[in-house]
């Protein structure tokens, strides 16, 4: 099963952009945090709990960023027992994880923006209930004193290489891509999001429906890449049934780790019509 290569945050107070993100993304992010005045917090959970109890299909592609302050524990109590995906813990960090991970019964997703946080990313990432890893850089940014990530994003190339390396040692999934504030230059966005890929990442958070199909776009295989990968998946099928632990195709020896990776293409390939986005 692919992981959700877009993650489109939204408003948890404007559902029916909410719904729309669900729609248009492989998972929205309903933000109960930076997106909410503090003094409308009370009326987001009152707007965003009957999107999820009353649209059970919508739901269970819905993550909540919750706060991380006084204000998480009756984000929390909003929540129980509603069908969500998961819940992104903002400024995560380990003691954090854990509070969160005892009050509900749900994935996390820890978004890693302090400093200490970052630091500690690999016991974060032991949490049971954490199912994914990724980078707040603009707040991360501001807590290491180092210049925001569209000025250059070369100071943070190490978090991002901590944080992709603390996701695998865990066996968590790649982390997706952080968010790019820039909504102007798309095809920038798409080369970037394509070379984060590289680094690690899969997919990408968005800030805007129309970064979510240059994400799908960025994460598509070609047409020569997928020919090849199928070559390879029918030539190891063919091996394991045969007993054969050595796998030549066209003149190249295979390993499992070109096995592993060619059926990540395939599944990227099919991607779109297993969750019916573009």
């Amino acid at each position: 099963m692919v992981s959700p290569r877009s993650w489109l945050f939204c408003p948890a107070d404007r559902p029916d952009r909410l719904r729309g993100a669900a729609d248009a993304a492989d998972a929205a992010v309903a933000d109960l945090e930076d997106a909410v005045h503090v003094d409308g917090k009370a009326a987001a959970r009152e707007q965003l709990v009957p999107v999820l109890r009353d649209d059970p299909v919508r739901a269970c592609r819905i993550w909540v960023r919750v706060n991380g302050d006084e204000h998480l524990a009756a984000d929390l109590a909003a929540l129980a027992g509603l069908p969500v995906a998961g819940i992104v813990v903002p400024k995560a960090e380990p003691e954090l994880l854990r509070a969160v991970a005892e009050r509900v019964d749900v994935p996390l997703l820890a978004l890693v923006e302090t400093a200490d946080g970052l630091w500690r990313v690999r016991e974060s990432a032991a949490v049971p209930q954490v199912r994914a890893l990724t980078l707040g850089e603009y707040d991360l940014a501001d807590d290491l004193g180092t210049c925001s990530p569209e000025v250059d994003a070369g100071p943070l190339r190490w978090a991002r290489s901590r944080v992709v390396a603390a996701a695998a040692a865990a066996g968590l999934d790649p982390p997706p891509a952080p968010v790019s504030a820039d909504l102007a230059d798309l095809d920038s966005y798409a080369t970037e999001t394509g070379r984060l890929q590289h680094f690690g990442f899969f997919g990408r958070m968005c800030v805007h429906p129309k970064q979510v199909a240059r994400v799908h776009a960025a994460l598509r295989p070609a047409a020569d890449e997928v020919d090849r990968a199928r070559k390879v998946v029918l030539a190891a099928d063919a091996a394991e049934r045969d007993g054969r632990a050595v796998l030549v195709v066209d003149g190249r020896m295979i390993d499992a780790p070109v096995v592993r990776r060619a059926r990540r293409v395939l599944d990227l390939a099919t991607a779109d019509l297993a969750t019916g986005h573009g």
